[in-house]
């Protein structure tokens, strides 16, 4: 048996040394004990060894204290990833190193520590550990930068940080935008596929459980729900696309292991990255979809534009040819066939320019309530008794502002698409509802407060492809003959130029959820205009100007057996000469769009501040957005092609002076 250490001994020593005894009281140090953690001379003498550490750690201590005296060593500690902190009498904390060493002594087993500051090596490391973190992110983010797409980074970004992180497995999940697959990426091929079951399977759980945006080290808890894994430590960073979170990145180890503050940043810095990444991607996917819409919507409108002059020809041929033949019962028959291809032509071109955005509104201040409840009864009748369609609406919804008529034809469309998703039958929920878009969440619709019509099925659903096409005109999943394609693209058409939007939810076989966003009425409702005038006219003059000659003389045609004198001109040049040699004229009738040269708007400024007095009736195929802005700003009045005679005599009538 050995004597106590010699007090000479232990100051001849450069570290810290504790002397501890089998209760854990201290019962000698030396001078650089005594210094290192601040105490007087003789004060640390007595005191639980626990007393040098943390509070929160003297628990735990104990337990490793009474484990290690069961079964002593020479042992040293401190020197792994797992730090030690030592506290100073002053409260200081510093982390430190340790070797325990049993000596048999005349009085018993004592337990000598061997303690040794290493702020200054630990910070040294840490730093190093820092710029070999700092240097990974800043190569992810320059792989970025050079890549087109994250499917050049993602592969490789498991295998980086499995290596630089020092752990078993870095697991990239990523799901897609419904939420019906995830896909994986990891740093190991083994176990992959035990991995992606796991995955999948505790998705739900797993994403819900990250509360936060920040990377964390998971619990024992989170672990179990990688059920058919067996870590035993791990971290973990959701992936987030404003608050969806589109994916996870998970750090996991079989041993159990700190991961300190910075392996946690990396995780989040790398999270980031990737985050971004993806969001560009679906960005530019946003801008792609957008533009094909938009260029889609240009053509349509034009071909709409051409084709409702052709119809006005067409019709205004007929209705002159109900004169001639109006004693001939089997010629009038075969005219009223004809007008009615002519009724539903203008329909189709009514919905391409629905989509197109260049319809002209009628909005106005609507109540949501007597609307829907009204339109659900003569839905329900063409429905049949295989769907049942329910209908919710609060009394208390504040009212739209929108056209009731497209609003009407918008819905009915929207209920008839989800009727035909159910071939068997089934339940069709309509229902209203308001809400508040904040300008995180704005994406398609400006900041504000809406009005939110859905109608639900439990049909066949769509998948993402097809839903992301399901606006498109003429893009239709059903049988030749059962639908035109127009339904879902006038919709989504007439809510964006209602500056609303139209939104698809979708899941094959789980049915689909069309929610229609309009904005609230920021007045009272209008009241609707006076019924028009159907008298004739009285000999005025009204200048037609049209660039079309077939229109042109149709126009003329109804307006002189109307009783007007008739003027004409093909462009607003021409128009002005006419003008200039007859005088002051009653009404200017003019297509907006007059070829190349001034826009009917424009010649109907000049007259105007020429000829206060002059009365101006516009008449369109399609409505340019910046000359719809004009025509609300002049408060001209405007008729649509293909127009009849009755209602160009009765708009004329209404403004002629």
């Amino acid at each position: 048996m050995s004597p106590l250490p010699l007090p000479q001994l232990f100051d001849i020593v450069p570290d810290a040394l504790v002397l501890v005894d089998a209760q854990g009281r201290i019962a000698r140090v030396n001078a650089n004990a005594e210094r290192l953690f601040g105490y007087p001379h003789g004060a640390m003498v007595g005191m639980d060894v626990e007393g040098l550490m943390p509070e929160g750690m003297r628990g735990r201590h104990l337990q490793h204290r009474d484990r290690y005296m069961a079964s002593p060593r020479v042992r040293p500690m401190g020197q792994s990833d797992q730090s030690l902190i030592g506290q100073r009498a002053d409260g200081q904390q510093f982390p430190v190193e340790i070797a325990l060493s049993p000596i048999e002594t005349e009085i018993g087993r004592h337990y000598l520590a061997s303690v040794r500051d290493i702020s200054e090596s630990h910070r040294a490391r840490q730093a190093l550990v820092r710029a070999r973190y700092d240097a990974l992110i800043a190569h992810l983010g320059q792989m970025a930068l050079n890549s087109s797409s994250e499917q050049q980074v993602v592969p490789a970004l498991p295998g980086l940080l499995a290596e630089e992180l020092e752990v078993d497995v870095v697991v990239l999940a990523l799901s897609e935008r419904d939420e019906t697959r995830v896909e994986l990426k990891t740093s190991t091929d083994v176990d992959a596929p035990l991995l992606e079951s796991s995955v999948h399977a505790s998705w739900p759980a797993l994403v819900g459980s990250l509360i936060s945006d920040r990377a964390c080290i998971l619990s024992q808890t989170q672990l179990r729900l990688l059920e058919a894994t067996s870590f035993a430590s791990g971290a973990a960073v959701p992936l987030l696309d404003r608050s969806r979170a589109m994916g996870v990145l998970l750090a996991l180890s079989s041993s159990p292991r700190q991961f300190h503050h910075d392996a946690l940043h990396l995780l989040q810095s790398a999270a980031i990255v990737v985050a971004s990444m993806m969001q560009r991607r679906y960005t530019e996917e946003q801008l792609a979809h957008a533009q094909r819409i938009d260029a889609i919507g240009q053509m349509t409108g034009g071909v709409a534009h051409d084709f409702n002059n052709l119809l006005t020809i067409v019709s205004g041929t007929l209705q002159l040819l109900e004169d001639e033949y109006g004693d001939r019962p089997e010629a009038l028959e075969l005219i009223d066939e004809a007008l009615r291809s002519v009724k539903r032509g203008a329909d189709l071109t009514s919905k391409l320019l629905a989509f197109a955005r260049r319809q002209a509104l009628a909005p106005r201040a609507v109540s949501p309530e007597p609307l829907v409840h009204d339109l659900g009864i003569i839905l329900q009748r063409t429905l049949g008794e295989a769907c049942c369609l329910t209908i919710e609406c609060p009394a208390a919804i504040p009212r739209a502002y929108v056209d009731p008529t497209l609003l009407e034809t918008a819905l009915i469309n929207l209920v008839l698409n989800a009727r035909d998703a159910m071939p068997l039958g089934g339940d069709i929920a309509l229902s209203v509802t308001e809400c508040w878009v904040r300008p995180d969440e704005a994406a398609d619709l400006g900041p504000g407060h809406y009005i939110v019509m859905q109608v639900r099925d439990h049909g066949t659903g769509m998948s993402a492809e097809v839903a992301r096409r399901a606006i498109e005109p003429f893009f239709t999943t059903k049988a030749a003959g059962r639908g035109s394609g127009l339904g879902l693209s006038m919709a989504y058409g007439f809510a964006r130029q209602s500056n609303g939007s139209l939104r698809v939810d979708s899941e094959p076989g789980r049915g689909t959820t069309m929610s229609l966003y309009l904005p609230v009425a920021r007045s009272a409702p209008s009241a609707d205009a006076a019924g028009a005038s159907s008298a004739g006219g009285r000999g005025e003059t009204v200048l037609v100007v049209e660039d079309d000659p077939g229109v042109r003389r149709i126009a003329v045609a109804f307006l002189t057996s109307a009783g007007y004198r008739a003027l004409e001109a093909p462009d607003a040049e021409t128009a002005l000469d006419v003008v200039g040699a007859v005088g002051e004229i009653s009404v200017l009738f003019s297509d907006i769009m007059l070829g190349s040269g001034m826009s009917g708007h424009t010649l109907a400024n000049l007259l105007q501040a020429r000829y206060p007095r002059l009365g101006v009736l516009l008449t369109t195929g399609y409505d340019d957005t910046s000359e719809s802005a004009s025509s609300l700003a002049t408060s001209y009045a405007l008729i649509r092609k293909p127009y009849q005679r009755e209602q160009l005599a009765a708009a004329v009538r209404r403004i002629a002076r």
